[in-house]
C-alpha cells in the first residue's frame, strides 16, 4: 500500500460510508466517471439490483475490474463477495481498492478467467487504457488459465452473480449451470449487441430465466428465475422462501381508501392485484362498491358509509379471515412495483416470519415532544433508497408485511380512526415482535398526487379536522415509552447500546455518529447533566438515524424506573457505558467506563 500515491486516492460518501478508491489512470473510462460523479460508477443499476438481494448475501462478481462493483457490494450491503480478475493492472488496483476499505474479510480475489472447461489460452493486451477487455491471466509460459465458476463456488449458495467479459458471458454461464441450477441466483450480464444478448439468453433460458430489467449506456441485463407461469400468487414465490415462513397458504392484502379517491384507488388496485390471492378493500364513506372493483374476482369490499370508526385501519379488516396468509397492507394512492410483495416476502422470510417488514419507518428520539413535531423522528422515507434492512420502532402500514399467524391483530385493537400505524406499533412491543424497513432502490414505491387532505398533512398541521390524529396518537405513544430496540424479542440479536453522561454539548452529536456508523441499529442513551439542557438539543437529532434518548434528573421517577428495568434485561455484552469528558480548547474524548457503570451513570 505504500507505493500508493495520495493524490490517485479519491474519497467520497455513499449510503453513509466514507469510500476510498485508488484511481490513477484519469484517461480510464470507469475511474474518470467516479471521479466527475463524486461516487460508484454505475451507482442506479447497483442500487436496484442491490435492494432486491438478501441480508448477507454471497455475490459472484466475473470481470470485477479495478473493483468499483465488489467495493459496492461488500461494503455498502456487507456481501461476500467473491471477486475475478486476470488482467494484472486491474487486478492489483482490485486488490488496492479491497484494501483501502477494509474489505479483506469480505472481498475474495481470484486472478483467474472463467469460462465453460479447464484450459490455456493466449495473452492478451494488458495496458491501463485496456483494463476492461482482459480476461485471462498472464502466466510465466505466456500462457493464460480459464476455470469454471462451478469449480470454485463448490457448494457456497450465490444469491448474485454480475458478469462483464467483453462477449464471453455465454461461455461463463455454461462454466455456472451448475451454481446457477442449485442457488437460481439473480444474473447480472452485459450485453452490448443484439447477437451478444441472444447468446446469453440461450444460455439462461432453459434453466427458467428470463430477462426483468435492462440498465447502463452499454446495456446490462438483469435475468431472474421465472415463476409468473404459476396462477396463484403463492405459487410464484420461491418454495425455499416459503419453507422459511410459518405455514403458508395465500397471500393476502388489505388497504382502506375514501370516497372521491377512486381514480388514485384503480391504478393503486391494478397495480397490486397481480402480486396477491385476494384483496380485502375497506370503503370509507362509500354508499356502495364502485363498478371496477365488482367486476374483479379476487376483491372483497366492505362498505362503511360512516367512515369514522376505522378509517385507515380498515385495512387490517381482511386480517382476522386470512389464516395461514402473508398479509400486506396497502394505501390507495401509491403505485407497487410489479416485485413489491415478493420482496417483501422474501424479506420476512429471512426474519423466519417472526416480524413485520414495511418500506417506511420510523425512530421515534425520545424525550419526545410530539410524534408529528420537526425533530421527533428519524425517518427511513419509502421514496429514498436505502441498502441494508433496518429495524425501527413504527413501520408503516403504507407498505407492510405480516404473517397472520404471527400479528394476531383484531379490529378491537383500533381503538381510534386514522392511526393504524401507531396501533400496530403498540401491538408490536407488547409481543415484542421486531419490524422492519427493507432495501429497495430510490422512489421504489410511486405516490399518486390526490386531491384531499391526508392524515400526515392533517396531523402534522394539528387542523382539528377528522384526520387530523396527533393528540390521540400522543397519547397512545406516552403509555409506551420507553421505546426501545434494545427490548428486543427471543428470535432478534439485540443491538449494542452505549450509555454515556455528558455536562456540555460539545462532541455529544459526534460520539453518537460514531456509534452509528459503527453498526446500523445502534443505540445511544445521553444522560444529560448539562444546567441548561443543551446535550438534549444536541443528541435528540434526526440527522443522527439512530434511536436516541436523553434522560435527565428531573424525569419522571416511573420513567427512570423503567428505563432501569429495560437495561436490566439486556442480554450480556450488550451495554455499554462511557462518560465524555471535556478540557479546555474545547477538546473531548469518551471515557470507557465499566459496562456495568449505567446503574451508576443514570439520574
Amino acid at each position: 500500500m505504500n507505493r500508493i500515491s495520495q493524490q490517485d486516492v479519491f474519497q467520497f460518501n455513499s449510503h453513509g460510508h466514507s469510500i476510498r478508491m485508488h484511481l490513477p489512470d484519469a484517461r480510464d473510462h470507469i475511474p474518470r466517471q467516479i471521479r466527475e460523479n463524486g461516487g460508484f460508477y454505475e451507482l442506479p443499476m447497483l442500487e436496484d439490483v442491490c435492494s432486491r438481494l438478501p441480508e448477507r448475501a454471497c455475490i459472484v462478481d466475473v470481470g470485477a475490474n479495478i473493483g468499483n462493483h465488489t467495493v459496492f457490494f461488500a461494503k455498502i450491503i456487507g456481501a461476500r463477495t467473491i471477486a475475478f480478475e486476470p488482467n494484472p493492472v486491474a487486478l492489483a488496483l482490485l486488490r488496492d481498492n479491497i484494501a483501502l476499505n477494509d474489505l479483506g474479510d469480505r472481498a475474495e480475489v481470484h486472478d483467474i478467467a472463467l469460462g465453460d472447461t479447464q484450459a490455456r489460452g493466449a495473452v492478451v493486451n494488458d495496458s491501463p487504457s485496456n483494463l476492461g477487455c482482459a480476461r485471462v491471466q498472464v502466466e510465466a509460459e505466456g500462457q493464460v488459465v480459464i476455470r469454471r465458476l462451478d469449480d470454485i463456488v463448490g457448494e457456497r449458495h450465490v444469491d448474485l452473480i454480475k458478469i462483464d467479459v467483453e462477449g464471453m458471458e455465454p461461455m461463463v454461464l455454461r462454466g455456472a449451470k451448475a451454481t446457477i441450477s442449485r442457488c437460481q441466483p439473480r444474473v447480472l450480464a452485459e450485453a452490448a449487441t443484439a447477437e451478444q444478448l441472444a447468446a446469453v439468453e440461450a444460455e439462461l433460458r432453459p434453466l427458467g430465466y428470463r430477462k426483468r430489467k435492462v440498465y447502463n449506456h452499454t446495456p446490462t441485463y438483469l435475468f431472474e428465475y421465472d415463476r409468473s407461469a404459476s396462477a396463484r400468487a403463492i405459487d410464484r414465490i420461491d418454495p425455499r422462501v416459503l419453507a422459511k415462513l410459518p405455514p403458508t397458504k395465500q397471500i393476502v392484502a388489505g388497504m382502506a381508501t375514501v370516497a372521491g379517491n377512486e381514480v388514485a384507488l384503480r391504478a393503486t388496485v391494478m397495480s397490486l392485484l397481480p402480486q396477491v390471492d385476494r384483496l380485502y378493500v375497506y370503503l370509507n364513506h362509500f354508499r356502495e362498491v364502485p363498478a371496477f372493483l365488482r367486476r374483479l374476482s379476487k376483491v372483497t369490499c366492505h362498505v362503511d358509509t360512516d367512515g369514522r370508526r376505522y378509517g385507515d385501519a380498515g385495512k387490517f379488516w381482511g386480517l382476522e379471515q386470512s389464516p395461514d396468509a402473508v398479509y400486506v397492507t396497502c394505501d390507495d394512492d401509491l403505485i407497487y412495483p410489479p416485485n413489491f410483495v415478493e420482496r417483501l416476502v422474501e424479506e420476512l422470510a429471512q426474519v423466519d416470519g417472526r416480524a413485520a417488514v414495511g418500506v417506511h419507518g420510523a425512530l421515534i428520539l425520545q424525550p419526545c415532544p410530539g410524534y408529528y413535531r420537526d425533530g421527533s423522528r428519524a425517518v427511513l422515507h419509502f421514496e429514498r433508497p436505502l441498502m441494508r434492512r433496518r429495524r425501527v420502532h413504527v413501520v408503516a402500514t403504507n407498505a407492510c408485511a405480516f404473517h397472520s399467524n404471527v400479528v394476531k391483530m383484531t379490529m378491537g385493537h383500533f381503538k381510534a380512526a386514522n392511526m393504524g400505524d401507531i396501533w400496530l406499533a403498540q401491538y408490536l412491543q407488547q409481543e415484542r415482535i421486531p419490524a422492519y424497513v427493507v432495501p429497495r432502490p430510490g422512489r421504489w414505491l410511486v405516490p399518486i398526487e390526490v386531491n384531499r387532505p391526508t392524515i400526515y398533512e392533517q396531523s402534522r398541521a394539528g387542523s382539528g379536522s377528522a384526520y387530523d390524529s396527533s393528540r390521540r396518537q400522543d397519547e397512545v405513544l406516552s403509555t409506551m415509552y420507553p421505546v426501545s430496540l434494545l427490548d428486543a424479542g427471543q428470535h432478534v440479536e439485540a443491538p449494542p447500546t452505549l450509555i454515556f453522561s455528558a455536562e456540555h454539548p460539545t462532541g455529544v452529536g459526534e460520539t453518537i455518529a460514531a456509534i452509528a456508523a459503527r453498526h446500523r441499529d445502534a443505540i445511544a442513551v445521553v444522560v444529560d447533566r448539562s444546567r441548561d439542557g443543551e446535550v438534549r438539543s444536541r443528541a435528540l437529532n434526526p440527522a443522527l438515524g439512530c434511536e436516541v434518548h436523553v434522560l435527565r434528573a428531573d424525569d419522571q421517577p416511573s420513567l427512570l424506573a423503567s428505563y432501569r428495568s429495560l437495561f436490566e434485561r439486556a442480554a450480556p455484552g450488550t451495554i455499554h457505558c462511557g462518560a465524555l469528558r471535556h478540557a479546555s480548547g474545547g477538546s473531548y474524548e469518551l471515557e470507557q467506563l465499566d459496562d456495568a457503570a449505567w446503574k451508576t451513570l443514570l439520574p
